[in-house]
């Protein structure tokens, strides 16, 4: 029997076809399952993230209860300490508010407005002179942050990060975003080193005849300072000279190694070297306008002036004394020393320490006093409000507003992924109708069919 020679083509043709369809047919069940695979895994993702996210809640709440009631603890300490150092009891609450002198306690509240304008103004101006533009409300939030993570972390150290990373998620270039904070740390630190030394200097002439409790605070607020200086300086020794601030930094940290305080040694050094090379390029795009740095400085100065100017006024209205240039000048120094010589105690926005040390300095200064000492509790408790429990009580209500809307939106994209789901399933079906039923088999259409029923019988 002679073959087809025009068979074989049609029969290697409907084989390559076949092969196609298979291969087709593959490639859509492999795309299928490749796409039921990557839901699955965003699905994970996402609880993954979402049980991340609940126990960063849990931490971020424990955190905030054990911070409240250090405070609490710090404002009971704070009042201990008054009752014991002074002769009369401190005054109570309501005997607090009917003497107090409503026109200083309005310029009070200037005063703190005054400050939290000067202190947004530092971060407005290095904005400005960065990128052309002001951006005032964006100065406001970093201003805030700083100051809720300042003092949510001890020695103050908690507030760079975070501020860089609001800068760079509002479209501030990296290098802008890393040098606006640490440039405004270092001017600000320089600032206020050389006003508190030249309180320092005045001191003995201002606090004249009181207990050793001062001279010992005044050497710890000075060994303090210097120490606080030593930080903007190594920053800026750094980035002068990139080289000698690599090796200090690998000394350092082989040093701490050692002493067993850094465990993971490379990491932390490349960690470090690679930081110090990043302060060093953005603090030479602000440093290389040097002059630039002169109002900021200026600015700086009177910030901080108004910052300790703060106790003055709330001792003026809650103990309704007569204002003297002699009593602003010596609250200045108090205010100074307590601060500096509790920053060293690394405790979160030095609470318990600054309490402690300002009851220990305003009580042997001002008992002498009756209108004072009864209410230097009270003085210091306004003064932390104003200067530290203000920022982190508006940090508080901010992360927990920020809580219950990334609650809240998460809930909403749930929702409409749920929907879209269910759309683009609907979609499917449509788009790939159910196949019609199957044709009855031979051996159903050869079975003889049941006789019809007989038709009934009518009378």
């Amino acid at each position: 029997m002679k073959r087809d020679p025009k068979a074989e083509p049609k029969k290697k043709d409907s084989a390559q076809s076949n092969r196609e369809a298979q291969r087709a047919e593959f490639a859509a069940q492999y795309e299928t399952r490749k796409q039921q695979e990557i839901e699955k895994l965003a699905k994970e993702i996402e609880a993954r993230s979402a049980s991340e996210n609940k126990s960063k809640h849990r931490m971020w709440w424990i955190k905030t209860i054990l911070l409240l009631a250090l405070i609490g603890f710090s404002i009971f300490l704070l009042f201990g300490i008054s009752n014991y150092l002074t002769p009369e009891s401190t005054k109570s609450f309501p005997s607090l508010i009917r003497g107090i002198n409503w026109r200083y306690f309005i310029a009070l509240l200037g005063v703190v407005l005054l400050y939290i304008l000067f202190e947004s103004t530092k971060y407005a101006y290095l904005l400005k002179i960065s990128t052309g533009k002001w951006r005032y409300p964006n100065a406001i939030k970093v201003m805030f942050l700083g100051k809720y993570y300042d003092g949510i972390t001890p020695l103050g150290t908690g507030g760079q990060p975070f501020q860089i990373h609001y800068l760079h998620k509002k479209d501030i270039p990296a290098g802008v975003a890393t040098a606006v904070p640490l440039v405004k740390f270092i001017v600000n630190t320089f600032a206020l080193g050389i006003l508190a030394a030249a309180f320092f200097i005045l001191a003995p002439y201002l606090l004249q005849g009181n207990s050793a409790i001062n001279t010992t605070l005044l050497i710890i607020a000075w060994v303090s300072m210097a120490a606080n200086m030593l930080i903007p300086i190594a920053i800026v020794f750094a980035s002068l000279f990139p080289r000698a601030g690599k090796k200090f930094a690998v000394g350092l940290i082989s040093l701490l190694n050692k002493m067993k305080i850094v465990k993971h040694k490379y990491p932390t050094m490349r960690k470090y070297v690679y930081e110090i090379e990043e302060y060093r390029s953005s603090l030479r795009a602000i440093f290389r306008r040097w002059w630039l740095i002169i109002p900021l400085f200026l600015i700086c100065l009177v910030g901080m002036f108004i910052s300790f100017c703060i106790p003055y006024f709330v001792v003026v209205a809650l103990a309704d004394v007569a204002p003297t240039g002699d009593l602003l000048l010596k609250i200045l120094c108090l205010s100074m020393i307590s601060y500096y010589s509790a920053s060293l105690i690394p405790t979160p926005g030095t609470s318990g320490a600054i309490e402690t040390t300002s009851s220990l300095i305003f009580s042997s200064v001002l008992q002498t006093n009756p209108e004072v000492s009864v209410v230097i509790g009270w003085i210091i408790l306004v003064w932390r409000f104003f200067t530290y429990y203000l920022y982190i009580l508006s940090g508080i209500g901010i992360n927990i507003f920020e809580i219950i809307r990334g609650a809240y939106r998460n809930r909403r994209a749930d929702k409409k992924r749920m929907e879209a789901a269910a759309e683009r399933a609907r979609e499917e079906v449509e788009e790939f109708p159910q196949a019609p039923p199957d044709p009855p088999s031979a051996a159903a259409s050869e079975a003889p069919s049941e006789a019809p029923p007989d038709p009934p019988q009518t009378e």
